[in-house]
């Protein structure tokens, strides 16, 4: 199958004017400049007058929670919390959670985004997620405070091992956040993502009140999760959140943290030095009220950041391009059209342990591709598709088309 595009954005180089992508089975084998390769006519699929880029990576979401989309008000985030709970308490959570979780891959797959690192409280997303063909982490949550497993390393490998994994579902591990999970279960929990081979992420410095508990005890959180605390015995560390994170992740490799709202400059460095990805939720960010995201000293500093879209129920869609969007028009010093591309692909493959199989157009990937409006005489197409975001025209997979 070769692909003929008004433009070709390989991402780690120049985008290619009357490019084309070869794809055998489930890999790339060629792409470059049309005109320069010697091809017979039935050969080719023209596919008009779009950019082909590598499929956009989501790393950073809950699909179970699309169905409560437009049922939470933007709220400070342990307001919107103690809402979500009640919601999620009602009749039938198990049904209409799986379907959500279900339709968030289509519609995901229907934004261009190909491949999706998805949270799921119970373990349970990943049968109907198998069922969609979308690349996807399943992340399998570690959740010490909750009525229901895993709640305990124990509880955890279980989990982890009933997961069917498949060429586009591999398993991952994520120990909630560090004011839900006591300190020797989330390193007990990394531990198990290096002895697999596998992905981790947690949520890290997503709020001010969670520094707050690491670095001076519980007084600012919310009583209701106070006292959750008290019942499980689990206690602030009193140290910084970065140090803490490096006690946590002694032994293990880098992982995904998601957020990271909350960071002061004297633990860029220590952040920087760790090599973890930092999972940005721009409209997420917004929905909540938080200040401004610490993304500019982030990436001065050299911590790689991607960017996540969270749940459909605090945000308008489950598009990555939509989040690149907001940051290049709404955010203030944003990183170039370019680099936001890479933000959306390469970058998030990286945060997901990926980078090697998908996130850019190489020979030797995974031909997972979308095709986005674009004419051939723009002057910049990433510049254009960043401005302008518009939903795909088509969508591959593994080499298959899937919309």
């Amino acid at each position: 199958m070769i692909l003929k595009a008004a433009w070709v954005v390989p991402v780690t180089t120049p985008p290619v004017r009357h490019g084309y992508v070869e794809v055998e089975g489930d890999r790339i084998v060629a792409l470059g400049p049309i005109d320069q390769r010697s091809l017979p006519p039935p050969a080719v699929a023209d596919l008009g007058d779009v950019v082909l880029v590598p499929g956009l990576v989501n790393p950073h979401t809950h699909l179970e929670l699309g169905c409560y989309a437009g049922r939470l008000d933007p709220a400070p985030l342990w307001v919107w919390l103690e809402h979500l709970v009640r919601l999620r308490g009602k009749p039938g959570r198990a049904q209409r959670e799986r379907q959500a979780a279900s339709d968030g891959a289509w519609q995901s797959l229907q934004a261009g985004v190909t491949c999706v690192g998805d949270i799921s409280r119970e373990n349970v997303a990943w049968r109907p997620l198998k069922n969609v063909p979308i690349r996807k982490v399943c992340f399998v949550e570690l959740l010490t405070l909750a009525g229901q497993p895993p709640r305990d390393p124990d509880e955890l490998r279980s989990a982890v091992a009933a997961v069917e994994e498949d060429p586009l579902l591999t398993v991952g591990i994520s120990p909630h956040a560090p004011y839900t999970v006591p300190a020797p279960y989330i390193q007990a929990a990394l531990s198990l993502a290096c002895e697999l081979g596998r992905p981790w992420c947690t949520h890290w410095a997503e709020s001010s009140e969670e520094v707050a508990f690491l670095r001076e005890g519980p007084k600012r959180l919310p009583f209701f999760l106070r006292v959750l605390l008290w019942r499980h015995g689990i206690t602030s560390p009193r140290l910084p959140p970065m140090e803490f994170l490096d006690r946590c992740c002694e032994g293990a490799k880098p992982g995904a943290l998601a957020h990271v709202n909350y960071i002061d400059d004297r633990e860029l460095e220590r952040l920087a030095a760790a090599g973890h990805t930092v999972v940005y939720c721009p409209r997420a960010h917004h929905f909540f009220g938080h200040p401004p995201h610490p993304l500019p000293r982030l990436r001065r500093a050299g911590v790689p950041v991607t960017l996540g879209t969270d749940s459909l129920a605090s945000n308008e869609s489950l598009s990555v391009l939509d989040e690149a969007h907001h940051v290049y028009t709404r955010v203030p010093d944003p990183p170039s059209p370019h680099e936001l591309l890479r933000m959306v692909t390469l970058d998030g493959a990286w945060a997901l342990g990926l980078a090697d199989q998908i996130g850019s157009l190489e020979v030797g990937k995974q031909a997972d591709l979308a095709a986005f409006p674009g004419a051939p005489d723009e002057r910049d197409p990433v510049a254009a598709l960043i401005a302008r975001p518009a939903p795909p025209s088509a969508v591959w997979v593994a080499g298959q088309r899937v919309t």
